[in-house]
């Protein structure tokens, strides 16, 4: 190799670097980083991020997004309860999500594929709140990913398996 192409071959390599360098540091910009613990990582093919590992949430960055009350059946309760949380596809639409499946994991490291179509169609929310009082390990907490349904709905267990608690990530493939 010839001392010029050399010299040009390391400098383009040190310009790409830096570009590179410079695009995932934007990229990490565009959302804010949360202050507060974290409970909840979002990963894959998304658009947004805060951090290395992908999306990083607190307490706070999750009151930030949409959130919705949902008075449900669940086939793990007794009765109506009472649920708040952000909207799924709220926090999809937060980090641009490109996906069509969400990896979904639990501290107990539980895992279930979730399409990317229940956020919207089935009216999905990540429940931090239940019966206004917020969840702890100990009671499904701190987020229970729950499905709206009727007591019938609720007793066929369609979305048992889906219905993830204790989740602490996803990964958008």
């Amino acid at each position: 190799m010839n001392k010029n192409w050399t010299i040009y071959f390391k400098d383009f390599a040190a310009a790409a670097a830096a570009t590179m360098s410079f695009s995932m540091a934007a990229t990490a910009e565009q959302l804010p980083m949360p202050t507060g613990e974290v409970i909840l990582t979002v990963s894959g093919a998304i658009g947004k991020t805060n951090s290395q590992a992908g999306a990083k949430f607190d307490l706070d960055l999750l009151k930030a997004l949409q959130w919705e009350e949902v008075n449900t059946f669940t086939s793990f309760t007794d009765g109506m309860q009472t649920f708040e949380g952000p909207r799924l596809s709220s926090l999809l639409d937060f980090v641009s999500a490109s996906g069509t499946t969400i990896g979904a994991s639990a501290i107990n490291d539980y895992f279930v594929d979730i399409p990317v179509t229940h956020a919207e169609n089935q009216g999905v929310i990540l429940a931090i709140l239940h019966n206004s009082k917020e969840m702890t390990v100990r009671d499904k907490g701190p987020i229970w990913v729950i499905y709206p349904q009727s007591k019938g709905e609720a007793k066929l267990k369609k979305f048992d398996n889906e219905m993830i608690w204790q989740l602490i990530s996803m990964e958008i493939r």
